[in-house]
């Protein structure tokens, strides 16, 4: 039976490695989400090529139906094509949608697929079935992946995460400068974003009686009050108790520096809305000392605890910073040209680190471009490039649009590959404790 197994797998392997990767993203195109149209990618490296791909709205390999799109003619290594398929309006499975408050959701740690697939053909023959999909329990996926430290992980993120359009404050004009996602913070955390990151402002304008309001905190993008801190933290809350997941939240002050006292005003909402899920650093014990991102998932979810909030701790007494951890080394797109990010990047990618970094693909100011332009031009070209050659060592990745890419399920496919190293590597040492063992015993 084990010479059988290697069989099947020195007969399939080949196969496996000539069949060219496709997957489905979602467009710009459109000023709502359900207006965007569904973009075909496939590559890199792909050198078999099919004769055609589908997007279908059920699985091809269960369900005969005809295709909504038929993509042909496909003779470069990588490519993507935007359809004449939109998005429509997107449904989550049960207890997984923001408004399915008393539905307690089923689990899915590898992920459930939207009903939108991909296919490809050589003539009726099918090759490979990808989907857009949903993954609100991929930390769950692997008992190795919680054994690991957070500076190891592949984790996707999102830059200016609650910028959406949706519920936005009444003051704000819309502006494709300062939009800069398609889904709103749950949803963001439901297809499988674990990073989020919050600029913050105070609001002088609330209440002119009380300079320490916690209601007058908001999120805000490109001097844009957004919408409320504490609705967005109300969201996040409900979705780590339901998932059981592990996200890291960052928090810029902005304009706090002529009023110190603001700093312990939002210490004190994030302590009244998160405080009871967020990890806390206990400086009494060896591992309470660690920096957080050395911290494993499991030693997060130990005792209940889901949330990293990472803040400048320095602004703080040290009484009040033991729920906050130091900011990452974060390198930037912002002040990049475009033409040139992709370079810097790689400059990024090849540094040795020994701590949690963080790569934010931010809107350029070289030239201005909108968070739309900026997001087709390079987010495309970052993730083919992590693709090929730099997942392995990605540590945080946060892009504006992150859906027009298939960061989440690069991130999870690297994270699963290096559990895999993991368990491989302690059954090896198992192996060889055991053999020593076995030996001693024989004298």
């Amino acid at each position: 039976m084990y010479l059988s197994f290697l069989l099947i797998i020195c007969y399939t392997l080949p196969s496996l490695l000539r069949a060219c990767p496709i997957y489905l993203t979602i467009s710009l195109d459109g000023e709502t989400v359900k207006d965007s149209h569904i973009e075909v990618n496939w590559g890199p490296e792909c050198h078999e090529h099919p004769e055609w791909i589908g997007i279908f709205k059920e699985d091809p390999s269960i369900t005969y139906m005809l295709p909504e799109a038929r993509i042909t003619n496909i003779s470069n290594s990588s490519g993507k094509v935007v359809s004449d398929v939109k998005i429509g309006e997107i449904k989550f499975p049960q207890g997984w949608n923001n408004y399915d408050e008393t539905i307690v959701p089923i689990e899915y740690p590898k992920g459930k697929c939207l009903p939108y697939y991909v296919a490809s053909f050589n003539g009726t023959e099918l090759l490979t079935v990808e989907c857009l999909k949903i993954q609100p329990n991929w930390m769950s996926n692997s008992e190795h992946l919680a054994q690991m430290p957070l500076k190891e992980l592949f984790i996707p993120g999102t830059h200016a995460s609650a910028a959406y359009a949706a519920n936005l404050t009444k003051s704000v004009e819309i502006d494709d400068y300062i939009i800069t996602q398609q889904f709103d913070v749950w949803s963001q955390l439901v297809f499988g974003i674990r990073y989020l990151d919050f600029r913050i402002e105070y609001n002088e304008c609330g209440d002119v009686n009380d300079s320490n309001n916690m209601d007058n905190f908001y999120i805000v993008n490109e001097e844009k009050l957004m919408r409320p801190l504490r609705s967005v933290l109300k969201d996040i809350k409900r979705f780590v108790q339901l998932s059981h997941e592990v996200v890291i939240l960052e928090f810029v002050p902005i304009g706090f520096s002529d009023h110190p006292e603001r700093h312990s005003s939002l210490n004190h909402l994030l302590r009244e809305e998160v405080g009871d899920i967020v990890y806390i650093r206990n400086t009494s014990t060896q591992e309470g000392s660690k920096p957080c991102y050395e911290l494993t998932i499991g030693e997060i979810r130990k005792d209940n605890k889901n949330l990293i909030i990472l803040y400048p701790i320095h602004k703080l007494p040290e009484s009040e910073s033991k729920m906050l951890c130091p900011r990452w080394t974060l390198y930037s797109t912002i002040f990049s040209r475009t033409s040139d990010s992709l370079y810097h990047m790689r400059k990024f990618f090849s540094k040795k680190h020994n701590e949690g970094w963080i790569y934010q693909g931010r809107r350029s100011r070289k030239p201005s471009l909108t968070a739309k332009e900026h997001a087709a031009a390079l987010n495309p070209q970052v993730t083919s490039w992590l693709m090929s050659h730099g997942s392995s060592d990605a540590n945080v990745v946060a892009f504006v649009y992150f859906s027009n890419t298939n960061l989440i399920d690069l991130a999870i496919n690297t994270n699963m590959q290096k559990a895999l190293k993991m368990a491989n590597k302690n059954f090896v040492n198992f192996e060889i404790v055991s053999l020593r063992n076995s030996k001693n015993n024989t004298y």
